[in-house]
């Protein structure tokens, strides 16, 4: 359930790049930030596809435990007729994959021999709650712009790499309290996020080796679901 909802932070994160309605903070110069901002939209709309390694760890804060996940991450941003679509493959500890294709998730768990299927849609009457509306993915831009204060925090070196950190403070009610973003000062793409939850627990996902615009087929989203695996709409 944590890994479904750190794939939408994530997409809501590379959808979040327009600076229409966007709210500076009071640390933040608005032109500063919107300049930020328009590097990132057009970052992405150059973009046409994403591969990196993936790094995810999870932090207890009440018993101060960090569980670490690493994996792939192929992505494919919506373009004309063309869906949204992103795909997780963690390696090490669990081989757990999740795919969103459009408005259609699928989280395949081979330890258990589980797959839950179901829309965005019906997935957010659920336990997902509001982290359709984060996720942004095809055509929820409009409505997620107008939903943060956004302030420049500080410039950060990460892998090697200069970034800018961007805090984005929900204006309403929300799983996170706060969705910190590093963004790359060379080509203004997301490099790595951190989302505080209410209860003080975090993840940082960290993205590494990024290849941009390399050549993935729509096929590679496809998520091969073994014969006798129970398929779940719920969980």
């Amino acid at each position: 359930m944590k890994k479904i909802l750190t794939v939408l932070a994530i997409i809501g994160a590379f959808f979040l790049l327009s600076g229409e309605g966007i709210s500076a903070g009071a640390n933040t110069t608005p032109q500063i930030l919107t300049g930020i901002l328009n590097k990132m939209e057009k970052a992405h709309l150059e973009m046409k596809s994403l591969k990196a390694e993936l790094v995810q760890q999870k932090t207890n804060s009440q018993i101060g435990i960090t569980d670490t996940e690493t994996g792939s991450m192929i992505y494919k941003p919506a373009a004309g007729n063309m869906k949204g679509k992103i795909r997780i493959d963690y390696l090490k500890p669990s081989k757990d994959v999740i795919s969103l294709v459009g408005e259609n998730v699928t989280y395949y768990q081979p330890r258990i021999n589980q797959v839950f299927k179901s829309s965005l849609a019906k997935a957010s009457k659920g336990k997902l709650g509001g982290y359709a509306q984060l996720v942004g993915l095809d055509s929820s831009l409009k409505n997620l712009v107008g939903n943060y204060n956004i302030d420049i925090v500080k410039d950060e070196t990460i892998n090697g790499q200069m970034t800018t950190v961007l805090r984005l403070i929900p204006k309403n009610g929300s799983q996170f309290t706060s969705i910190d973003i590093w963004v790359n000062q060379l080509n203004s793409l997301p490099l790595q996020w951190k989302m505080v939850e209410k209860n003080g627990d975090f993840t940082i996902v960290t993205l590494k080796n990024m290849q941009v615009n390399s050549n993935i087929p729509d096929t590679a989203f496809n998520v091969s679901i073994p014969g006798g695996t129970k398929v779940v709409d719920k969980i």
